[in-house]
């Protein structure tokens, strides 16, 4: 059941973004009279199809990875005097006509933050939880409680705020600025880093410096033969006390535990709406020279950090277009820091791993998450076609605009070429992505 609602979820992403891309090119060509033969969506056999009164005919095919537009006149080869050619209009047009899939794309995104922001969201509040020990985090100076202001002088409101604020310097080398509140005074904390996570594939930065976000102290897992499970407690229990002291995050339990310095504890817990008391006699580690009782968090956020936010229409409308433009610019930068190799690799991800993130966005988040990865990856898509390769639409624009500057159209023979070392570079890529896939899985 779990792998069906992957590949539908898969499906449905992908289906959408596609959809989206090629109605762009479609509506720029029909908005200056070019006549549209062909709307696919996916490769191979059609599966279904029909024909509207302009004589195009829309095909849904049988492979769902990808689709295209097929204009009159668009090859060199089918020139046409037509005012419904492709090739009969004015280079503006020609461009937008091009660059209309991943407009689309950025459109898109565009509505999905703006319905998101005006229906409401839920923002996690950047309040450390917890720092680990011995982390980056703890030797700069940061604490349990800080509410995180600021990050390299950018603005931090929320988890994911800070998270898009860090992807900025992947492999970098210096110092991170953290801008903290703590009481009512401001500290500014430095985290130094070196080629930071150059060589690794990162997913929470924040954990990766050592900063947790508050967790619920609810039991995720029972380590087999541990003291937890010999004295009962089970996955899923909340623990309201240790020793008659209230635990409000995961962090008080490790703290309440080590207080006990090995000497039995008392555990109120909440079980299926009943309270319950066991008594736990921890055990030393002999790995961090702590005292556990076995049992690790289900990293349930704490409801106290969570805030729901929802904005009037001009201020959803403004945040859904800043969105948009940081997500395109932290994109581009990490796409440049993977070409200079300031970045693993091993970071980029094919149909796989969008097959992954879509499945566990709904089985996970819900149909809210799964919207929002719609318009991530829909950006990604826009980003991804604007590449100057012949075979792409940044390359067909690029092509437009040099025979625009020379004043003439380039050799049939040097156009082929391109498109041959465009689409072996593009096979190479995708090759590349999927065998990341494999490893990543």
């Amino acid at each position: 059941m779990t792998f069906l609602i992957y590949i539908f979820s898969f499906l449905t992403l992908i289906s959408i973004i596609v959809f989206i891309h090629e109605l762009g090119h479609f509506f720029f060509a029909r908005l200056f009279g070019v006549r549209v033969l062909d709307f696919s969506i996916g490769f191979g056999k059609s599966i279904k199809s029909w024909q509207t009164k302009s004589k195009t005919i829309f095909n849904l095919r049988i492979l769902p990875f990808g689709g295209y537009v097929k204009m009159n006149g668009e090859e060199i080869s089918e020139v046409s005097n037509n005012n419904d050619s492709y090739l009969s209009k004015k280079y503006y047009q020609k461009l937008l006509i091009t660059l209309g899939g991943p407009i689309f794309n950025f459109i898109l995104a565009i509505i999905i933050f703006f319905m998101i922001n005006l229906y409401g969201v839920y923002k996690v509040t950047p309040v450390i939880g917890d720092v680990m020990k011995d982390s980056k985090a703890e030797t700069s100076g940061l604490l349990k409680d800080d509410l995180i202001v600021e990050i390299d002088k950018n603005k931090i409101s929320s988890y994911s705020d800070a998270q898009l604020m860090l992807s900025k310097r992947l492999g970098d080398t210096g110092e991170i600025t953290f801008k903290v509140k703590r009481n009512a005074s401001f500290y500014f904390q430095k985290i130094e880093i070196e080629d930071w996570l150059s060589k690794k594939e990162p997913s929470n930065l924040l954990s990766s410096l050592g900063i947790l976000p508050p967790i619920e102290p609810i039991v995720g897992t029972v380590v087999n033969s541990s003291p937890a499970e010999k004295s009962g407690i089970k996955q899923g229990d909340k623990i309201l006390e240790i020793n008659n002291s209230i635990v409000n995050n995961w962090t008080d339990i490790k703290n309440l535990v080590n207080e006990a310095n090995g000497q039995e504890i008392s555990l109120k817990l909440l079980r299926e709406g009943n309270v319950d008391v066991l008594k736990v006699k921890p055990k030393l580690s002999e790995n961090n020279f702590n005292w556990q009782i076995g049992i690790s968090a289900a990293y349930i956020l704490s409801p106290k950090s969570r805030e729901f936010i929802r904005y009037g229409f001009l201020d959803a409308f403004k945040n859904s277009i800043a969105q948009t433009y940081i997500v395109i610019e932290n994109s581009i930068i990490f796409i440049g820091k993977i070409m200079f190799g300031q970045v693993s690799a091993k970071n980029l991800g094919g149909p796989v791993m969008i097959g992954q993130y879509a499945g566990e966005s709904v089985i996970y988040g819900g149909f809210y998450s799964f919207i929002y990865l719609i318009a991530f990856i829909s950006i990604s898509l826009g980003i991804v076609n604007l590449f100057p390769l012949p075979v792409l639409d940044g390359g067909q624009a690029l092509i437009l605009t040099i025979e625009r500057i020379l004043g003439r159209d380039l050799p049939a023979q040097l156009l082929d070429f391109s498109n041959k070392i465009g689409t072996l570079l593009l096979l190479f890529l995708f090759i590349f992505v999927f065998f990341n896939d494999i490893f990543r899985i």
